[in-house]
């Protein structure tokens, strides 16, 4: 015996290895007794007692709790007596199986060190069964194995098993494995939860950082604005006939798009090569029929790739003001002619014949999915103000209102926004929840944005019956109301 070396830790030593035990001398090796250790040791409570023996460690001497495996055994045994086991006789609510325990498996789990009976009571511990299976978040929109989905934008999503990949270039950029890839389009598809789970975190959109050169500031601007045609009044024969695009209203000065409040639209260098430099327009960013919403979101993306999608549809000259409609009309022809744009397009004019051709014409036009006409008075010049040189013409009436709230969502939309609560010009408040797509109802715009909608006509108490909402107007900070015409009644 007295060749071994006393083991430094004494009786405080933990280890139960036959290896150790053969070539260190321990306490009860060494002929020390019990007596003497508890003649100089201070009383310790039964609980302690009880806690030090089932971790085999000499009678109920501290231990060292800079050790962490120790630490470790400390704690899960404190966790194993705060619980009474399951076959005890007077098991309580505590004893029901792990699969019934509601509560939150604790962030610490064994590494936890906390005794206090509240925190023991609120999360689970190892000694209360395994930890509690996470329950996966399931997508809000589901694509099967090998399906390929279109969404607003022209992107395609894809699934090819576990892996979700798009076509835009925020996916494509990405160095991390495919597998872990994801986008703004795959998050606003499958739901936010759901690609948490299942690359990890959830990298930031990030901005375009344009050069110096390439900053354009607000600017004041005045544009011709139109106002509603009346056929009662208006005579519409030898007029200017043109389809009235939905898209996003562009002013071009020969370096930037801006909109009508002056905000500048950064499109990319080849988009605007062929545009003159030393004539302004006045036209349409326009992506075609029935995509306003996905126009709007290139247009105020800088510099994305998707812009190839979209047109400039020109349809006037605001730096020849004074000149006829027909004099702007040929300037801006004959450029187009000599240089050929490619992202830009000019808008052809139709003289019209009568009330029955502007009729056919509109019919023609809303079946293929358009928004209505514009008609310009012959000779006019291009006035920076809402002028009775231009009207539009549509089935329907459209305005603008604020967002205010949202109205709960019921049925396949419960826990979600079922219509935006809006408030018009005049004060008055009404909800609008046709048109809305399932993006908008699980993200619907903020509040305080300007929307447009369109509706058949006012109720008797001046509110907009059978409104649809249309989408955000980004060009535009304060709601507008329609003024329907007058109605005549027959004697008059």
């Amino acid at each position: 015996m007295a060749s071994k070396p006393k083991c430094k830790y004494g009786e405080k030593c933990y280890r139960k290895d036959k290896d150790h035990k053969k070539n260190f001398i321990h306490p009860e090796e060494d002929g020390d007794t019990d007596t003497e250790i508890e003649e100089n040791e201070p009383k310790t409570s039964k609980l302690k007692r009880q806690r030090t023996h089932e971790l085999s460690i000499v009678d109920d001497m501290d231990v060292d709790d800079s050790r962490p495996t120790l630490k470790k055994l400390r704690s899960r045994t404190v966790s194993m007596e705060a619980k009474p086991s399951a076959s005890s006789d007077d098991a309580g609510p505590s004893s029901s199986p792990a699969a019934e325990d509601d509560r939150p498996d604790c962030t610490y789990w064994e590494k936890c060190y906390r005794k206090d009976p509240n925190h023991l009571k609120q999360f689970r511990h190892p000694a209360d069964g395994p930890p509690q299976k996470k329950k996966r978040a399931k997508a809000e929109n589901k694509i099967e194995d090998g399906e390929e989905k279109s969404i607003a934008g022209g992107y395609r999503l894809k699934r090819i098993g576990s892996h979700y990949t798009c076509t835009c270039i925020g996916w494509k950029v990405q160095k991390n494995a495919p597998n872990k890839r994801t986008c703004r389009h795959l998050r606003d598809y499958l739901g936010d939860e759901f690609e948490k789970n299942r690359v990890g975190k959830l990298p930031a959109d990030k901005k375009v950082a344009l050069e110096p050169s390439q900053r354009f500031s607000h600017i004041s601007i005045s544009l011709l604005l139109a106002n509603k045609y009346d056929e009662k009044k208006n005579n519409p024969v030898n007029w200017w006939i043109s389809e009235k695009l939905d898209g996003v209203r562009a002013f071009w000065n020969g370096k930037c798009f801006y909109s009508r409040l002056g905000n500048p639209f950064y499109a990319p260098k080849w988009f605007t090569k062929d545009l003159p430099t030393d004539m302004h327009l006045d036209g349409e960013l326009f992506g075609g029929r029935k995509m306003f919403q996905s126009t709007v979101s290139i247009v105020k993306t800088p510099e994305c790739d998707q812009w190839k999608k979209i047109k400039y549809h020109v349809f006037d000259a605001p730096s020849l003001q004074k000149e006829p409609f027909e004099k702007r009309m040929k300037a801006i022809r004959d450029y187009f002619d000599e240089v050929s744009p490619d992202y830009a397009i000019y808008c052809k004019q139709e003289k019209c014949t009568g009330k029955k051709h502007i009729d056919d014409e509109l019919k023609r036009v809303i079946s293929l999915g358009g928004e209505g006409l514009m008609i310009r008075e012959p000779g006019s010049t291009y006035e920076r103000r809402r002028s009775n040189t231009l009207l539009k013409i549509k089935t329907f009436y459209d305005a603008e209102a604020v967002v205010v709230g949202y109205d709960p969502g019921k049925g396949r939309f419960q826990g979600k926004v079922g219509a935006l609560r809006c408030k018009m010009a005049n004060g008055k408040l009404f909800s609008v929840g046709s048109g809305l797509t399932d993006k908008d109802h699980n993200r619907p715009p903020k509040i305080g944005s300007i929307i447009t909608y369109k509706f058949q006509e006012y109720t008797n108490s001046g509110t907009p019956r059978f409104p649809s909402y249309l989408g955000v107007r980004i060009d535009m900070d304060k709601p507008k109301d329609a003024v329907l015409p007058k109605i005549v009644k027959e004697d008059e």
